[in-house]
């Protein structure tokens, strides 16, 4: 025991003393930060080109409509002041509309997206005479332009349209149109959680439910887990590769054994991710705590954050160490990671079934899919209503069996491969070592 701590201290200690933990330790939140910050700055940044925009409105009625709301956009809509006193400042691009007569025998559509393609106009708009009366064809109100990511224009045309057509619905059915819009307001649904009764014969009333408590966390946690794992487990594959080329396994192995050198490597892999998690932990409890929103946060989530945590990282990372192990070129273990990422990410794919229904029979069933078990449970203890009460032993079961079956076989792959060489692995020969004698 004595030869694993020493080798996990090793491996810790060469870890935390680099430059790059250091570079990963501040790199993560300062992306996501830095990300955060990029969009709230990128929110003033807006094109304030002119867009022109042609109007085919055969009827004529619509044209002074969307001409005079045009006007006004242009002229209150995209001007603010970004401080008291301040002259206002254009923060939105100007609609510059024209109407569009076609010459005999053209066609409008053809003619106007030539001056599209031409850069003359942003696109423009064909209103069908039917859009003011009851039967509509299938193209109403149809906007043509070779830039559909910009959205902006063709909704508030959409906008005003639709506000003038039930303007005259309205009038024409000579109906109260504030009394129409009440009748037919609607009610707005909220979600609450369970009232229960107290001991003393008392009522606790149920709380509001909030998407931070019930999509926020969850989805945070399970990814916060997911990055841990994917920043340390992956890199035991390429250590032990590394040292395996390098020879430097070969005189490791004179002093410890196989399966002592793995675990020493295993266990160092979870202290670094420890440290890092628990830093960053640290750090999210102290920021709920600092903005007064630390009740959004179970009082055990940190807890069972961690001890999932470190099943996880046992599962994997004595999983990539042992692939790293049976492979003696770059390429061998490029092949070989496809399987194990793919295994890893298995609770990446099914999160949107897990979020619609995190009690659902297929989120139970995958809950107890072996190497899925930290990080499918975790959501789902922390998604209301939570697991069943058996669920708890069940997977804590789950984890320690599947958690010990891996690091049982990795190190009998580990055992053979670290030494062996020039073979190229297959599955069926990383069969045949763990149940070699």
């Amino acid at each position: 025991m004595n030869k694993i701590l020493a080798i996990a201290r090793a491996e810790y200690l060469q870890a935390v003393r680099s430059k790059a933990f250091l570079i990963g330790l501040f790199g993560m939140p300062i992306l996501l930060g830095g990300g955060l910050l990029f969009q709230v700055a990128m929110q003033d940044q807006v094109d304030l080109r002119e867009r022109r925009c042609a109007v085919f409105d055969p009827s004529g009625e619509l044209w002074p409509v969307l001409e005079a709301a045009a006007n006004g956009r242009n002229t209150h809509g995209i001007w603010e002041a970004k401080e008291e006193e301040s002259e206002p400042e254009q923060v939105r691009p100007e609609f510059a509309l024209e109407r569009y007569v076609p010459e005999d025998g053209e066609r409008p559509d053809v003619a106007l997206s030539e001056r599209v393609r031409a850069g003359d106009l942003q696109g423009f708009v064909l209103l069908d005479p039917s859009l003011l009366g009851s039967d509509l064809t299938d193209r109403p109100l149809a906007y043509h332009t070779d830039e559909p990511t910009f959205t902006e224009l063709p909704r508030w045309i959409e906008g005003v349209v639709n506000e003038e057509v039930r303007r005259r619905r309205f009038e024409a059915a000579d109906m109260d149109r504030e009394l129409a819009e009440s009748l037919v307001r609607p009610v707005k649904l909220t979600t609450w959680g369970l009232a229960s009764t107290r001991a003393d014969g008392g009522v606790d009333e149920a709380e509001k439910e909030s998407d931070v408590r019930t999509f926020v966390i969850p989805f945070a946690s399970m990814m916060l887990l997911f990055m841990l794992v994917m920043t340390t487990a992956p890199q035991l594959m390429n250590q032990v590769l590394e040292e395996k080329m390098q020879r430097i396994a070969e005189v490791l192995v004179s002093s410890v054994t196989p399966f002592q050198l793995m675990l020493g490597k295993l266990f160092g892999s979870v202290a670094i991710s420890l440290t890092l998690a628990a830093l960053y932990v640290g750090g999210i409890a102290w920021a709920t705590h600092h903005w007064d929103v630390s009740h959004y946060v179970p009082p055990g989530t940190y807890a069972w954050f961690l001890g999932l945590m470190v099943f996880a990282l046992l599962m994997y990372g004595s999983l990539f160490s042992a692939l790293g192990s049976a492979c003696s070129e770059l390429r061998d273990a490029q092949s070989l990671m496809m399987p194990a990422m793919i295994i890893l990410m298995i609770p990446m794919f099914s999160l949107g079934a897990i979020v619609e229904s995190p009690n659902g029979s297929l989120a139970v069933g995958l809950t107890y899919f072996p190497t899925a078990t930290p990080m499918i449970f975790l959501f789902r203890l922390l998604a209301p209503p939570g697991p069943a009460a058996w669920e708890f032993p069940a997977a804590m079961a789950m984890c320690i069996v599947t958690t010990f079956a891996l690091v049982w076989a990795s190190g009998k792959i580990f055992r053979v491969g670290v030494l062996a060489q020039g073979q190229a692995p297959t599955f069926g020969r990383l069969i045949g070592w763990v149940f070699s004698k």
